[in-house]
């Protein structure tokens, strides 16, 4: 069991909430590692008690996906490392991807629920077992919903688990407390169609008889039942076509994660790391805020990068880099003009790019989605990811001037991040790590290295917390002290 679990439970049962959990009980020691989410149902009149105990621990709340008397809690275990997923329930509110009934099975769940050796309590197995035959039979209540594929073997094998050492008395005992209206006979056949893993319109037709038996426990009328369908078929259509937001996030919202550093510090190592283990439970994307992918405005003149770079031999950026922080870009001679041109082009394509993409990650982490970015931009000019035309400002050519502002203005648009990760690293280390990439174009110069290297310990983010973390070390160890970090600003 997770060390914060383990936390959590005893202190439920030291504040004498009454809950347990209530589903999915056998693979509870796959749950309680972290594997799987945890589904908790916790008597109504202990919620405030629940809430002061979840709070306590670290768990943050998250965003209700629209089903009543249901809540995720999302917590962080430091000693593994694991972020799990609770749900919690107030009422069992279940029945196909609506959720359209409610099942008054709470008091028969909790009734009888006895803490286990790892000490998390669980339902007598005769409730467990009449509760899990109603989900699944009216998972099989609408033909749509019908056709969804779904693990028969794995329900079958869980109807065994729960079988044992439960007799007929003990589930007629149930149903006539909870369910009266269910015919016993009907929660047999039911059964027996879970077990066999028998499917189509034999299991619809028990589905529907089960749905007709419970007709006073739906939430909504048969009209109010298709609407909600539809609206939810629309919703997930929209997300899947990108327009619409994630079904569960945090609840304070999501973020917008900057990974900066010298070249060779593991930036896009740590950047898979974070978006892996936090994408287990929430959502999360990835964006390279360094390299940002080209607009409807900038795709033409990308195509045509590979070949001035084979032409401009001049033209590699961090050649007039290297000039410009010499002191040299203001002068350049007419052998230079062309590759001068092309350099600031490039600069203001990157700038526009870098504004578009970094607006379009704050408009996804406004909604709820948490961005990490390998890499960041910056305001400050002369550093990496930085403005690069700022050497063009007292220029004596009055376009390269406006030109230069202009990409000053872009980068003082796009929106800061609200939580970065500077990556500090050994010079002698990174330069090896240079020299030993497999990058296109070939390693940067070595002294191209060392002045970004010396930069990237100046970047600055105003206002914004900013963590700097040594990467010399193994990347387990990077990202155990990185974790915690991040798990408190979320």
């Amino acid at each position: 069991m997770l060390r914060t679990l383990r936390t959590l439970f005893d202190a439920l049962q030291g504040a004498g909430v009454r809950y347990c959990h209530w589903k999915s009980n056998w693979k509870l020691v796959e749950a309680l590692r972290g594997e799987r989410d945890l589904d908790l149902l916790v008597h109504r009149g202990d919620a405030s008690r629940f809430l002061s105990v979840v709070g306590a621990v670290g768990c943050k709340p998250g965003r209700s996906d629209g089903h009543p008397s249901l809540c995720h809690y999302y917590g962080f275990d430091e000693e593994s490392g694991r972020v799990f997923d609770l749900h919690v329930y107030h009422r069992i509110i279940t029945g196909g991807t609506i959720k359209e009934y409610h099942l008054p099975l709470e008091n028969a769940l909790l009734r009888g629920a006895r803490p286990t050796e790892g000490g998390v309590c669980v339902p007598e197995r005769a409730a467990e077992r009449v509760s899990f035959v109603m989900r699944r039979g009216l998972d099989y209540a609408v033909p749509s919903e019908a056709l969804i594929p779904r693990d028969r073997a794995a329900e079958a094998e869980e109807l065994r688990w729960l079988r044992q050492g439960v007799d007929d008395p003990d589930l007629r005992r149930v149903l006539e407390e909870c369910l009266p209206s269910v015919d016993f006979a009907l929660f047999r056949r039911l059964e027996d169609a879970i077990e066999s893993g028998r499917s189509g319109v034999g299991r619809f037709r028990l589905g529907r008889a089960l749905a007709s038996q419970l007709r006073h426990h739906r939430r909504f009328v048969r009209p109010g039942a298709t609407v909600a369908r539809g609206r939810r078929a629309w919703r997930k259509a929209w997300r899947t076509l990108g327009g619409g937001g994630p079904t569960r996030a945090l609840l304070s919202g999501g973020a917008v994660i900057g990974v900066v550093g010298s070249d060779g510090a593991g930036k896009s190592t740590l950047v898979h790391e974070l978006s892996r283990w936090l994408g287990d439970v929430l959502p999360v994307a990835n964006i390279h805020g360094g390299k940002p992918p080209p607009s409807m405005v900038t795709a033409l003149p990308r195509l045509l990068l590979p070949l001035l770079r084979r032409t401009m031999p001049a033209y590699r950026t961090s050649r007039i880099d290297m000039q410009a922080a010499a002191g040299k870009g203001m002068d350049f001679g007419a052998t230079r003009a062309g590759a001068l041109v092309v350099y600031v082009l490039r600069a203001l394509m990157v700038a526009y790019e870098r504004r578009q993409l970094l607006t379009r990650a704050h408009r996804r982490a406004a909604d709820g989605t948490l961005v990490v970015a390998d890499r960041y931009p910056t305001r400050q000019p002369g550093v990496p990811d930085g403005p690069s035309l700022h050497f063009l400002l007292g220029n004596r050519n009055p376009l390269y001037r406006w030109l230069a502002r202009v990409e000053e203005r872009m980068y003082r648009d796009i929106p800061q991040p609200d939580l970065v990760f500077c990556l500090n690293v050994p010079l002698e280390l990174a330069v090896h790590r240079n020299l030993t990439r497999d990058k296109p174009g070939g390693p940067e110069p070595t002294d191209y290295l060392r002045r970004r290297h010396a930069q990237s310990a100046e970047l600055e983010f105003g206002g914004v917390p900013t963590y700097r973390i040594r990467t010399d070390a193994m990347v387990a160890e990077t990202l155990r002290s990185i974790k915690p970090i991040l798990w408190k600003a979320l």
